[in-house]
């Protein structure tokens, strides 16, 4: 299915829910009931819904129905998470899980691109290699929370989806040691609190270019900047690709719990290394 008729079905669900949906929790986000919808392999969306049953972020489930589709709406709670994931300096962005339908969006789009390989770097509750690992991908996580690593331990262990696990500091983890041909690497932070582990990353690979055949970085973009942002071109990251050579593949904008309140999507920018 075409990326953008996705994406764009995913928001129009997304706008309905705020609409009709009241809560006060801002942790909350829907996945349709598998039998009864038509935008996602039925298995796929099953494994989701385990996913949420087993992610203790989620306390609550209800039901309701969207554009005549059946979903659940699943509510949470991460100020543990928050709080706890703001206590290491390398940290730059606290937890604040994307959701989980946009992950699996983006873990298809990794796929359609020829991407074999994931790396989550900052992947929170696990949800973008969970989502790695049902689609077939091998998936890694680095996470610097000790609480969220063993969150995503709990979660691959109790709905049996593997994945690589490594609770660690981004900035001094040996990348070499992976399949890097054919990865994809998620950057989990926004533009500007974003920039200091992408320029450590980048800076890495520059040591090793020749590993490099079809490597990419998804950067997660933003539609606001603040008053006095350094850079406010595609996304908040243009000064950056142009420094270093990306050429975008890709660009979908996507729910997050960042943007559950308003209109305007969370852009993801799929980009490849020119080396």
């Amino acid at each position: 299915m075409d990326h953008k008729y996705l994406a764009q079905s995913l928001v129009n669900l997304k706008n309905e829910y705020l609409d009709e949906f009241q809560s006060y929790n801002h942790i909350r986000e829907f996945i349709p009931v598998s039998n009864h919808q038509s935008l996602f392999d039925k298995s796929l969306v099953e494994k989701l819904h385990t996913f949420f049953k087993y992610n203790k972020i989620y306390y609550k489930e209800q039901n309701l129905t969207l554009s005549n589709i059946p979903c659940i709406s699943y509510e949470g709670d991460i100020n543990h998470f928050w709080l706890s994931s703001k206590k290491y300096d390398t940290n730059y962005q606290p937890f604040l899980p994307t959701w989980g339908l946009s992950a699996l969006v983006m873990i298809l789009i990794a796929k359609d691109l020829g991407f074999e390989n994931v790396i989550d770097i900052g992947s929170g509750d696990g949800r973008l290699i969970y989502c790695g690992s049902i689609l077939g991908l091998n998936a890694v996580g680095i996470e610097i929370d000790k609480n969220l690593y063993d969150l995503q331990n709990e979660i691959s262990i109790s709905t049996n989806v593997k994945y690589e696990i490594i609770n660690g500091d981004s900035n001094s983890i040996d990348y070499t040691k992976f399949e890097l041909e054919k990865t994809m690497i998620f950057i989990s932070a926004l533009p500007e609190l974003g920039e200091m582990i992408s320029y450590s990353l980048i800076n890495q690979f520059k040591k090793y270019k020749e590993k490099l055949h079809k490597v990419g970085i998804t950067l997660m973009g933003s539609q606001t900047h603040r008053r006095y942002s350094r850079d406010k071109s595609r996304w908040g990251w243009g000064q950056f690709i142009d420094e270093f050579g990306l050429k975008i593949v890709e660009c979908v904008s996507l729910p997050s719990s960042w943007t559950i309140d308003e209109k305007k999507e969370t852009p993801y920018l799929f980009t490849l290394f020119n080396y």
